[in-house]
């Protein structure tokens, strides 16, 4: 029988991704941008460290039903770290790197909610809820248009294409998170993955008008989209470790 484990030894990493980040919200604060070097890219080291501690080498064990989710975890975490190492360079080329980054990011995410929303029905197919799916794709459709205007202009500059990109990805994403509650499988799973989009949905608005309308005057804005950005990471990375367990049932 294997050993229970304590709190701290489940989760001793996630404390720390939260160290970094309550760190990294300091340095934004005072304006030390260059020690966030010390405190951004250690945030999804630690938080690669507690998925895999409590996956691979925990309780929770790894189904082998989970490949794809557990590549499009491990895929999004490395990618992370390389694209917040990158955005913390002044160089422009460098810059634009960490934006490109983020659309195999957000592409590998929705892989993983296509991954989780088939694995909740009885079928193990891919069903899609009309009633659900169209609405939201609408509704987020209009919202991301509104944003990138009042924010950027709809501008043609590269970086604007990437946050088009970003944006219509995201509503990917917000579609098939709103298909999930066609599935009673899912149960409270689900919410957990809804949470976290709405975190995504909030800190790329607030990043949008902070980084390109404001400028960054307001130093407040930039801890919200730095606390926002390890939510729903946290929270997606719960919802498959959820899933996890759910697979190992069924």
């Amino acid at each position: 029988m294997s050993k229970r484990l304590s709190f701290f030894q489940k989760h001793a990493f996630l404390l720390g991704f939260f160290f970094f980040i309550f760190l990294d919200c300091y340095n934004l604060y005072v304006g030390n941008y260059h020690s966030r070097l010390y405190s951004k890219p250690p945030q999804m080291i630690f938080l690669f460290c507690w998925f895999f501690r409590n996956t691979t080498l925990g309780r929770v064990g790894v189904p082998p039903q989970t490949l794809t989710m557990r590549f499009c975890v491990y895929s999004v975490l490395i990618l992370a770290t390389v694209s917040d190492v990158c955005g913390l360079s002044s160089d422009f080329l460098v810059w634009s790197a960490c934006q490109l980054l983020y659309i195999p990011i957000y592409v590998i995410y929705l892989v993983l909610l296509i991954d989780v929303m088939r694995k909740g029905n009885e079928e193990r197919k891919v069903i899609f809820y009309l009633k659900k799916v169209v609405p939201t794709f609408i509704i987020m459709l209009i919202i991301a248009i509104t944003v990138l205007w009042k924010a950027v202009g709809l501008g043609h500059e590269f970086y604007h294409w990437c946050l088009y990109i970003h944006s219509f990805i995201i509503c990917l994403m917000a579609t098939i998170c709103a298909n999930m509650w066609g599935s009673e499988i899912l149960g409270r799973y689900r919410v957990l993955f809804a949470i976290a989009i709405f975190f995504l949905c909030i800190t790329n608005i607030t990043y949008c008008f902070d980084e390109f309308y404001f400028s960054r005057r307001h130093p407040i804005l930039d801890l919200f989209v730095s606390m926002g950005n390890g939510l729903y990471n946290v929270l997606m990375l719960f919802g498959v470790i959820n899933m996890f367990k759910l697979n190992k049932k069924l």
